[in-house]
């Protein structure tokens, strides 16, 4: 029989304490869940919750763990590798979806917040596992994901930083942040009000409300250096019609003068089937190229952002761009550097 059934706590509070408690390097002091639970609800004395929460460690059924520092109250979390449990428990599409979204994920994300879903992920696989002879248990050998391009690696993203910034947003509280800019040699401090967090690429951005200048500026974690959560500071509410998606032209480094601009371009034939497959602008068509059989004319309403440039620098000789001329005339004089670099033509004139 199992052990958990000698221990006496009523089903909602029990589910509700479980619940309250974190996943380690991360603890919770008892009188703080007693807070927890008062306000949930429940009306249950301190030395009570003492003893349910002995009663679950000693079980050993749950992978709780407490420990305690002199004089210290004990504080109780699961260990980093404790099972997750799921109420009701996962069923086949549920765990293959956790299976899928770490595939897709692993590309993505750093591996700091990949790792965040790992308890979830091993569940579903523990699941699936149990399925095996089933065709339901042989679907997680039949994932995986090849990015696309060239493979980076995320960079690091400092762990205080991280759930310090994880925790302003979810409790609405202001940050104080030491953030190396690009480009720049030394820190900055900022005080912000968090807004959101922003992913691009293979960076996550922080996107918050300076206190000084009342100004929405973006923050690549891996280059923020330390972040301190200010308690006893009011925290500032953006404008009513604020949204994070209107904001895309922090990280999407534009270009000035016109934020958008209608791009004509002549595409080989590979690139066209992928642009008709995966479109690049909600405005978009694709056709046939007269002069270029196989091929085609892309007119397409796009960011005009260094990105933009990027990408079509990426198709290489299968691009031409055909407007607007002032873009032509960019991809013109870059040409002729490279030709002149590779020795095909004498150096441009400046």
């Amino acid at each position: 029989m199992s052990k958990i059934s000698n221990i006496s706590i009523p089903a909602n509070r029990f589910k509700a304490l479980l619940q309250m408690i974190p996943r380690a390097p991360d603890s919770i002091s008892t009188e703080r869940l007693q807070e927890r639970l008062f306000a949930a609800g429940f009306e249950v004395d301190l030395r009570t919750v003492q003893r349910n929460l002995k009663d679950l460690v000693k079980s050993g059924e749950f992978g709780l763990a407490s420990e305690k520092k002199w004089r210290e109250s004990a504080r109780w979390h699961y260990l980093a590798d404790a099972p997750m449990t799921i109420f009701p428990s996962l069923d086949d599409h549920t765990a293959l979806a956790f299976r899928l979204a770490n595939a897709f994920l692993q590309s993505l994300m750093p591996p700091e917040t990949v790792h965040a879903l790992r308890p979830f992920v091993d569940e579903a696989g523990r699941h699936l596992a149990k399925r095996r002879q089933a065709a339901a248990g042989k679907w997680q050998d039949k994932i995986h994901v090849f990015p696309q391009g060239m493979r980076k690696r995320a960079p690091k993203i400092n762990s205080q930083v991280r759930e310090a910034v994880y925790r302003a947003l979810l409790e609405e509280k202001p940050l104080r942040l030491m953030h190396l800019s690009r480009g720049k040699r030394e820190a900055g401090e900022y005080i912000i009000s968090p807004l959101g967090l922003v992913v691009r690429d293979y960076l996550i951005y922080l996107y918050g409300l300076t206190r000084e200048k009342k100004q929405v500026l973006s923050f690549a974690l891996n280059r923020t250096q330390h972040a301190e959560i200010l308690e006893n500071v009011v925290i500032d509410q953006p404008p009513a019609d604020f949204s994070l998606a209107g904001y895309e032209h922090l990280v999407s480094m534009p270009i000035k003068g016109s934020p958008r601009l209608d791009l004509i371009l002549r595409i080989g034939k590979n690139s066209a089937y992928s642009l008709r497959e995966c479109p690049l602008a909600g405005k978009q068509t694709v056709t046939d190229d007269l002069e270029n059989p196989g091929g085609g004319i892309l007119r397409a309403e796009v960011p005009n952002t260094v990105e933009l440039r990027q990408w079509i620098r990426s198709l290489g000789p299968n691009a031409e761009v055909l407007e607007p001329t002032f873009l032509r005339q960019e991809m013109a004089e870059e040409v002729a550097t490279l030709a002149w670099r590779y020795g095909f033509l004498p150096k441009p004139s400046a």
